[in-house]
């Protein structure tokens, strides 16, 4: 099939790691694929560098006429048979492209925010043939926002592990870094936003050194909350115990070289990056929120905090850490649950869609 993805976002975040995925294995099996995406980010580069045909736009807001003039004529003069818009705006310039085609809309809603209230929002999402949802609870917040449920389909997230370090490298990647094997690290990583929650992540951090003084926290990402983050970990008086380390091009490695991956979420869409740690043979310590039970599996939700109670994640990272079989028990675990989340598997179940709603009318029109 002929198919442009859209992702307007300029970071590299975990949407934009999965449609660069998605792209890159449909790329594989003989689909034409094209990303359009803005020039000069991270998305447009590593699609450059996979041999991927990048569509630069610079889009102002989701109802930039002039972006979705050019996605419009594009799609016209190349054959594109499917849209797959993967972020809200991209939800939009999709929708005000294809106005006047039989091109096929898909989306993919990696976020468990609730949908704005507004008539533009119902307008674009009532476009769709398709919805995409990564994770249980995402379906949920948009079906109590109106969207009919034969339009949405349960696509979750999958990792490419292949090349990437693990545990087995640990002591080496320390070294590298100047850290001893017999440190007891725990990392995180993620951007420094709101729904992350890592203000909870550092008060659990405090109530861990209280019990074991040397444990280390390292901290990867960057963000608005940067500077206040800091100030609390400087309130904690854990100047000695917790690292912010910014934004990391390694930060498989310092996965890798944990004792205990750590995910502090209060809102999360599905959690890819525990599944990174997972695939690495690294025990880790995660909240409950949005999709994260999805990864678990109903017999080892328990084991998962509740979002906003330092206390409780605290006490999980303390069990890895003090507990040899605790932790290889979470590996074990880890590794059978990462085997069902392969980008392998959601691309074939994205080109299932595809293929199923290229043979349907086009239910948003």
């Amino acid at each position: 099939m002929r198919i442009l993805h859209i992702d307007t976002e300029r970071t590299w975040r975990g949407g934009e790691r999965q449609a660069y995925w998605l792209a890159r294995e449909l790329a594989g099996r003989g689909h034409r694929i094209w990303m359009a995406c803005r020039p000069g980010y991270p998305l447009a580069s590593r699609c450059r560098e996979a041999s991927l045909d990048v569509i630069p736009i610079s889009p102002i807001s989701e109802v930039d006429p002039f972006a979705a003039l050019r996605l419009r004529r594009f799609c016209r003069e190349n054959d594109v048979e499917v849209l797959h818009a993967h972020t809200g705006v991209a939800v939009g310039l999709a929708a005000l492209a294809s106005l006047g085609t039989d091109l096929l809309l898909v989306g993919t809603r990696r976020v468990d925010f609730p949908l704005r209230n507004g008539w533009f929002t119902r307008w674009k999402y009532g476009r769709l043939d398709a919805l995409a949802v990564i994770s249980r609870k995402v379906g949920d917040v948009v079906r109590q926002a109106g969207l009919p449920e034969e339009r949405l389909r349960l696509i979750p997230s999958g990792t490419d592990h292949s090349g990437s370090p693990d545990a087995s490298q640990r002591d080496c990647l320390r070294r590298s870094r100047g850290l001893a094997a017999e440190d007891q690290i725990v990392v995180h990583a993620g951007a420094l936003v709101p729904h992350k929650d890592q203000a909870a992540l550092l008060r659990a951090a405090r109530i861990v050194c209280d019990a074991l003084p040397s444990v280390r926290f390292l901290i990867l990402g960057e963000g608005p909350l940067m500077t206040s983050l800091k100030s609390l970990a400087g309130d904690l008086n854990l100047a000695g115990n917790v690292f912010f380390l910014g934004h990391r091009s390694d930060v498989g490695e310092y996965i890798a070289l944990a004792d205990v991956f750590v995910m502090s979420s209060a809102e999360e869409g599905l959690g890819t990056v525990l599944l990174d740690a997972m695939n690495a043979g690294v025990p880790t310590a995660a909240t409950s929120a949005g999709g994260i039970p999805d990864l678990y599996g109903e017999e080892w939700e328990s084991l998962l905090s509740t979002p906003g109670r330092p206390g409780d994640l605290a006490d999980s990272i303390l069990r890895i850490l003090g507990d040899e079989s605790e932790a290889q028990h979470r590996v074990e675990h880890g590794h059978r649950r990462a085997a069902f989340f392969t980008v392998s598997e959601m691309t074939t179940r994205y080109e299932s869609l595809y293929s199923t709603l290229s043979v349907l009318p086009h239910a948003g029109r």
